[in-house]
Parts: structure tokens; sequence; C-alpha cells
């Protein structure tokens, strides 16, 4: 039984340059030669993937790189008129994207000084700024790398060596983008230097190996390239008559197949030495990102205390520097509060205006003289008083009692109601505490009203409510067949007017 761990020899090499924030990348980091090498081969050998016409000619790596680089979905029109503009900045972009596209340059790098995010370093790359123009970082380099796409080519995007060969022998030329390949080839760093080199090759060390020639490894870079997008026809050494196309990047003396030179260690020294200019350009652009860093960092701290002034004491403090900036954010303070006041005055404005109204409707409707004679008083429903029994006028009477209980309550309550109004703006809330109004009794002469019109006698107490559904109300039938008089909305309305006198106390507050 196989074990599911990888062995030591397919396990993937970490070949991605590790530097730290602010650390230039050298010619030597990028082996820039190889790049030079690769981008400034004359073999126009590549059939050109975008054609203005019928027969287009064939073009070189240096354009079919950039070409494809510029018929990207993802690449932004800046990027284009940049490229369009100067070759330079476009042939630099391209060893760049190429960087991107093999590996050596992972997606924390940044080349831009004005970088801000804290998930990207910034990296100065001299060899490769050789003009103004923007480099962006490796993301969005990335990015445009993999939307690149063929024309009117629809079909999935080989992923494996072999899908890209199956389509070159199936007469498909160029089978896939040229981004696509070599993204292809990385994925496949071992098996590609097994197969092509030697089992102490890989894709990737064409890219890394500094003891082997930038010359040299750049043919090889090539000749996979024409081997998988062009043609795939390789050397066979028993067949004299074989009449096929050979690779152009093929060394002479050994076939159809690349060669690799190893290069002693004098020779070493003398690849991918960076020039006195670069290395002024570098130490300006290192002092270029340190400055932007202290100006951000400057800003933010700024920033940061003008917060913090305004939360405790308003502004703070500060130098003379930021007077200007205190006295704009003074002024917005200022507008603040008098917004502030006037949405205050404006709430206590609309809540005396609504308590006032409440005030004058209960006076209004709810108000009645107290009589002062002994006339009869009805404690029944004016509906249901031609059905209700004569009532006894015993003074002893549990009915005559409570008319009495009542009558002196609503004295008492009606002197007590005066008092407090006089000497308080707002009444005091109690839930279920009835107006004084409340404990009005309904004389004789008056006890009829037309139902839905205004109530005409005064309202019941809760007291007297409690005793009239008592008295009048058969338990035996169902609340639906009996009828609401006045007197029982005329309990709903005080309700709910003590409610919204809640809601208005509580919103004032």
């Amino acid at each position: 039984m196989s074990s599911r761990r990888p062995s030591p020899s397919t396990q993937k090499r970490i070949t991605a340059l590790k530097r730290a924030d602010g650390e230039p990348l050298t010619r030597f980091d990028i082996q820039y030669d190889v790049l030079h090498y690769i981008f400034h081969d004359v073999q126009a050998v590549f059939t050109d993937p975008y054609p203005s016409g019928d027969s287009a000619p064939k073009i070189t790596f240096r354009d079919l790189y950039i070409k494809t680089i510029l018929h990207s979905p993802k690449a932004t029109k800046a990027l284009k008129d940049k490229m369009a503009e100067s070759e330079t900045f476009g042939e630099d972009f391209a060893m760049l994207a190429l960087l991107v596209n093999v590996g050596r340059v992972n997606t924390t790098m940044s080349f831009f000084p004005e970088m801000k995010t804290a998930i990207r370093t910034y990296h100065p790359i001299p060899s490769l700024q050789r003009t103004t123009g923007n480099l962006q970082d490796a993301p969005r380099i990335k990015h445009i790398l993999k939307s690149a796409a063929l024309k009117n080519d629809h079909a999935p995007t080989p992923s494996t060596p072999v899908d890209i060969l199956s389509r070159v022998k199936s007469g498909q030329v160029p089978s896939t983008t040229v981004m696509n390949l070599i993204f292809v080839l990385a994925n496949h760093s071992t098996p590609i230097g097994r197969v092509h080199f030697s089992e102490k090759l890989e894709f990737i060390d064409l890219f890394i190996r500094e003891t082997l020639s930038s010359l040299s490894r750049a043919r090889a870079f090539l000749w996979l390239c024409y081997h998988y997008l062009e043609s795939s026809v390789e050397n066979n050494d028993d067949d004299y008559d074989d009449d096929g196309p050979t690779n152009p990047f093929a060394d002479s003396r050994r076939g159809n197949i690349p060669i690799i030179v190893h290069l002693s260690d004098t020779e070493m020294t003398q690849e991918n030495v960076d020039s006195e200019e670069e290395k002024i350009l570098a130490e300006k652009l290192v002092t270029q990102r340190l400055d932007i860093l202290k100006t951000q960092g400057a800003k933010e701290l700024s920033k940061h205390s003008k917060m913090s002034n305004l939360r405790i004491n308003g502004v703070g403090d500060g130098d003379k520097e930021s007077a200007p900036t205190r006295e704009g954010v003074k002024l917005k303070i200022k507008r603040s509060v008098v917004k502030q006041a006037i949405g205050t005055k404006e709430r206590e404005t609309s809540s005396a205006v609504r308590n006032s109204k409440f005030r004058e409707e209960n006076d209004r409707d709810l108000s009645l003289p107290v009589p002062d004679t002994d006339e009869e008083y009805s404690l029944i429903d004016p509906g249901r008083a031609k059905n209700q029994p004569p009532q006894n006028k015993h003074p002893h009477h549990p009915q005559s009692q409570l008319r009495s209980h009542i009558q002196s309550r609503h004295i008492s309550s009606e002197t007590e109601a005066r008092e407090t109004t006089r000497h308080h703006h707002r009444p005091r809330y109690s839930p279920y505490q009835s107006s004084p109004s409340s404990f009005h009794v309904v004389p004789a002469q008056d006890r009829h009203t037309r139902y839905g019109q205004r109530l005409s006698t005064p309202p019941r107490s809760m007291l007297e409510q409690a005793w009239h559904i008592v008295t009048t109300t058969d338990p035996l039938l169902d609340s639906d067949e009996e009828g609401a008089d006045e007197h029982l909305r005329h309990d709903y309305i005080q309700r709910l007017k003590n409610l919204l006198l809640e809601s208005a106390f509580v919103y004032t507050c």
C-alpha cells in the first residue's frame, strides 16, 4: 500500500524571490541577462495570434509576448497607451511580466513607490525602470496574463503539456497563448526537465541557475516555446529521410535539441552585473519610498490625533503647521452644533404643541360640570336604558351608596387636578388613572344620545364602567353579540390618548 505523502522529488520547489520591504531587486536577483537574450532574439519564427490580415508574417518572441499583453481584456487603457508610446517601457514591463509568469515574482510584491497596502512589499527594479512608467504590482500583472486568450478560441484552455502537444499535432498553431504555455511549463517544471533536458535540470532552473550560461538558458526557453506552440517534431537519429521542420533554437551540433553551457566562477561574475547608474537609481527610489512613507505616516498620525481631539475636547492644540486644517475642523464642528441645536429646538416645540393639543382635546371633550342637585343619575348604557328594570332609590341601596361615593371622589379629584395644573406645567402620567372629568355621571334628562355622535354625557370612571358591565352584561352571550356603547368607545379613546401622552413624554425627555 503506497503512502499518500509525496516524495521529496515531487514536492514543489519554492522559487519565488524573498526580499525585505524596500529592498531593490538587482540584475542578479532577476537574472537580467536571461531576460535580455530572450527579448532581443531576432528570429521571427512565431505565428502571430492576432493577425491584421489573411497572411500575417512571423514575429519574434518579444513581439509575440508584448502583443499578447496588449490584447488581454484586463490590460488597462493607460497601460496600453504607455506601452505603445514607449517601446522601452513596453519591453521592461514584458520582462517583469515574464518573471511573474514563471513564478519568480510572487503576488506580494509591488513596484510603484506610492503603494499603501500593508499586505504587499515595495521593491524597486532599477534595470527594468528605465522610464517613468508605472510597473504596477504582481497581482495585477498576473491577472492580465491569466485573462489572455487566442482569437476565436472557445475551447477549454489546455492545462497540461500533453494537451498542448495534442493541439499542435492536430494542426492548431499556435496551440495556446504564450502566457498559458509558460504557466503550464512552470507547473510541470520537473517533468519538463526530465523529458527535454536531464534529471538534474528543471524548467524553472532556466531562470534561477546562475552556474549555467544566460545565453544557453534563454535559447533553451525559446526552444521549449517553439516546440509547444509551433511544431513538436523532434530529431530522430535513425530516420535520415526526415525532412520535417527543425526547431530554429536547437544547437546545430546536437541536432534538434538545445544545449546547456556551464560557466566557471570567473565567467559567472561577468554576468548580471548592475551598472553604476542603476545603483544610483536604486538609492534614489529607496529614498523616494522612505519620503512617501514619512508623509503618509504624518498624515495618518495627524488624522488620528484630530479624531481623538474631536471625541474628547473638540479640536486640541497642535503645532502651527496644522492651523489651517484645525480652523476647517472648527468650522465643521460649529456647523454640527448649530444643526443639533436647531433640531433639538424643533423637537421641543413640536412636542409642546402636541401636548397642548392633547390637553385642549381632553378639556373640550371630557370636562362637564358636576350637577349640584340630588337628581337621579344613570349608570347604565343609554342604548339599554329602556330594557333595564327601575333602580332602587333607597339611600342604603348599594347603587345609591356607589353614586354618592363617586360624586365625592369627583369633587376631591377635580380640586386636586386644578391644584396640580396650576403648579405643574406637565401633568403626571399614570397608565390606568382616569382624568378628573371621568368621574362625572349622567343626569337623567341627558341619558339618551344618538349612536356615533360625540359623547354628550360625562364619561364613566373605571369603577362605574366595571359596575355597569357587571350589572348589564349577560355572561352567556357571545362577545360579538354585545352592543358596544359610546362609553366603551370613550374608554378605549382614553386609553389610546394616555399611550400617546406617554410616548410624547418619553420623546421629549
